[in-house]
């Protein structure tokens, strides 16, 4: 008489390396001390440049009582575009809060992705792509705040140069490449993510069984 067998439908074939999720979680440690670094320094920059940012121009060059008409004139020049330089910086200051906020909170979730990918792999796979979308908007919203601000601090080169002409052009291009590169980065890794989510997925047999044998 035959001997009868069957077969599960699902039955595993292999186990995937775990160092494609190993590695993936290496990965996001070291992304997770980048941007805790970053926003260490980030958080240190009012601090040291407070200094800076109260210096009045009569401290950097004094008021020429006795000097020329042209002399008092440019000195005056010169204390306009001091204030305006300050204004500026005022202005990256503030934004340098959410900055460091962002960075931080990328580093956060960079190592809570690292301990997730290395213990549980649909949760460590979900928690990178939140990281990628959060990176990726935060990203995009902080370049397109830097362009309202301006990406130089001169906006006005005067009639004879040109005028905004060249700080619009400047704004243009590197909102442009700054948003692109976020874009490209991104891309990337998320490219990146699923090859590391398929390389991990464990192999299955979904073949009927065969019957008698």
């Amino acid at each position: 008489m035959a001997q009868i067998r069957t077969e599960g439908a699902y039955s595993p074939i292999s186990e995937p390396s775990p160092w494609w999720l190993r590695g993936m979680a290496i990965f996001m440690t070291i992304m997770g001390l980048f941007y805790l670094f970053n926003a260490v320094m980030m958080a240190l920059v009012p601090i040291f440049s407070s200094g800076f940012m109260e210096m009045e121009w009569e401290e950097i060059e004094g008021y020429p009582e006795d000097g020329t008409e042209e002399e008092k004139e440019e000195w005056e020049e010169g204390k306009a575009a001091w204030e305006d330089m300050q204004d500026y910086m005022g202005e990256m200051m503030e934004m340098l809060r959410p900055i460091t906020l962002h960075n931080g909170l990328l580093a956060i979730m960079g190592f809570a992705s690292a301990v997730l990918l290395w213990t549980n792999r649909e949760a460590g796979i979900k928690s990178v792509g939140a990281w990628i979308a959060v990176n990726l908007t935060g990203g995009v919203w902080m370049m397109w705040k830097m362009s309202e601000i301006g990406f130089t601090p001169i906006d006005d080169y005067g009639p004879e140069a040109g005028g905004t002409a060249i700080p619009d052009l400047v704004n243009q291009i590197s909102l442009f490449m700054g948003v692109g590169q976020m874009v490209v980065c991104n891309g990337i890794l998320l490219a990146l993510l699923f090859l590391v989510a398929s390389k991990s997925k464990p192999e299955t047999s979904f073949d009927i069984p065969s019957g008698f044998r």
